[in-house]
This record gives structure tokens, sequence and C-alpha cells, in this order.
């Protein structure tokens, strides 16, 4: 009994482990905002905009790659079809509110349109409105820590979707 009982939880540690290491971590709010703030996309030759490109979803997957989150390959329009209606496994659609929320848990949380799109920042604040929303990205010029302002319109932002980690 007792060997059956030390498999039992040999097992059980074992699958604990084993999903943790799967399914990503949650990074403390520090660690998710260090870890943007790794990437410098303000002055990151990578992420600027050279001769008519742009390179947010780079940033974006960059930055959730390394957070073990990883977002669908492709440009803006591909990661949005593959993250509308849930289907990409633990990317799950939030209202901007929640986005901000989870942003200052350390939660992975992006907004995306066909077009572009931005990792949301940790701020501290509270959101209301999608334009509360606190933001980093790449694109026509490369933001960190900004309002989601810089990055659409303010007729353009009622078209944003977020997206959170769970």
């Amino acid at each position: 009994m007792k060997k059956l009982l030390r498999n039992f939880l040999v097992l059980t540690a074992f699958i604990s482990i084993f999903t943790f290491l799967s399914v990503g971590t949650k990074a403390s709010t520090s660690s998710y905002k260090n870890t943007i703030d790794s990437f410098k996309v303000t002055t990151n030759s990578k992420y600027q905009p050279h001769a008519g490109k742009t390179f947010c979803n780079i940033f974006a997957q960059d930055v959730m790659k390394k957070l073990g989150t990883p977002l669908p390959d492709g440009p803006c329009s591909t990661i949005l079809s593959k993250l509308k209606g849930n289907a990409t496994t633990h990317w799950r659609s939030v209202s901007a509110v929640t986005a901000q929320n989870r942003a200052n848990n350390g939660d992975s949380t992006i907004g995306i349109t066909s077009d572009h799109i931005v990792v949301i920042y940790p701020h501290g604040n509270t959101a209301k409105t999608v334009g509360d929303l606190w933001m980093s990205m790449s694109g026509y010029k490369c933001f960190n820590n900004t309002s989601i302002r810089y990055a659409w319109t303010s007729s353009a932002l009622s078209n944003v979707k977020f997206y959170s980690w769970y």
C-alpha cells in the first residue's frame, strides 16, 4: 500500500511539473514589465520601421514567446483569425478593462486588429475605457509604456480586440 501511495504521489508530482512547463507560467507584474522592457522596443533596430515595413507582430510574438505564452505565427490578420472564437489554446477574449487588469497582474495580454498588434503594459491604473489602456508596440513608431491612443486613432479604438493568456 505504501509503495502504491508513493508511486501515486510521484506520478502526481510529475504531471504537475509537466503541466506547469507545458502551458507557460504566470509572470509576476514586475517580471512581465521587465520582460517587455528587456526588448528595448524604442531603440532596438529589429523592431524599427524601415523600407515601408513595420514589425508589430514580430515584437508581440517575441515578447509572448519569452514569457512562455506564444502567439500564433504570421501577420496580424492571421494572428487575429487564429485567436477569434478562443480557438487558440490558453488565449481568451477579454474586455478592454479586463485586459488592463490582467496585464497589471502580470498576465500576458494583447490588443489586436487585422493590421496592428500591441502588448498591453502593466501600468497599475484602473481602466474605465479602451483609451485608458497602456501598451508597448512596434509600428509606424515604437513606444513603450505609452497610452494605447498612440497605436490607433480614437475612431479605430472600438475595433481593437483584446486577448489574455489563461
